[in-house]
């Protein structure tokens, strides 16, 4: 009997292993994983600018100057709520980038992570601060999070996106993990469980 229930212990505990590392998004290569959200969905390669391109409408000179802005980024992960191909309408979406950090010191990462949000601002005219650049921590490591919100036009019409932003600088290169969701689709507490999930090594 007592071995029959050891064996039992050691499935349960073998059962739950695999379940719980079926939710587990990791990146061996760069040291990094995220649980992922339940019932999202994973893009796949180029697909968040497909998103982009394709369910965003923008002048064509802003879209140049964000994929621009883009290169030298590595693409980690990214999670939609709903399926681009058959959503109209902004879309929840969580994206993990790691991007270069040419920076020394956090004083001069924090403010190049300030300019970039200065950079948003001019694209965006209605934008505005929630949470103004400040101090964080997560996984244990310093960054930098903001919080804000202004007005993307999709094929459902305009919306007030909320965007969270947490930029986490690694040595020569930074996380950048964005969230984004809208007023109407509020993913507040769903993303702060995700972020907490965030292990980096």
């Amino acid at each position: 009997m007592k071995i029959v229930k050891k064996l039992m212990f050691l499935s349960l505990i073998f059962v739950a292993n695999v379940s719980f590392s079926q939710n587990i998004f990791k990146n061996e290569s760069i040291g990094f994983s995220i649980e992922e959200p339940e019932k999202w969905i994973k893009a796949k390669e180029g697909q968040t600018i497909e998103n982009l391109k394709s369910n965003i409408k923008l002048d064509e000179k802003v879209v140049a100057k964000l994929l621009e802005q883009n290169k030298g980024t590595i693409q980690v992960v990214t999670y939609f709520k709903y399926p681009i191909e058959t959503t109209a309408g902004i879309i929840p979406t969580i994206k993990v980038n790691l991007r270069s950090n040419p920076h020394k010191n956090f004083s001069d990462f924090r403010k190049s992570i300030e300019e970039s949000f200065i950079g948003i601002k001019k694209v965006f005219t209605d934008f505005k601060y929630t949470n103004e650049p400040t101090e964080s921590v997560v996984d244990g490591k310093k960054c930098i999070t903001a919080t804000c919100i202004y007005t993307l036009t999709g094929k459902g019409g305009s919306e007030k996106v909320k965007i969270k932003v947490y930029a986490i600088p690694i040595k020569d290169q930074f996380y950048q993990i964005t969230l984004m969701d809208t007023e109407d689709d509020n993913n507040t507490e769903l993303f702060q469980k995700i972020v907490n999930t965030i292990v980096i090594k």
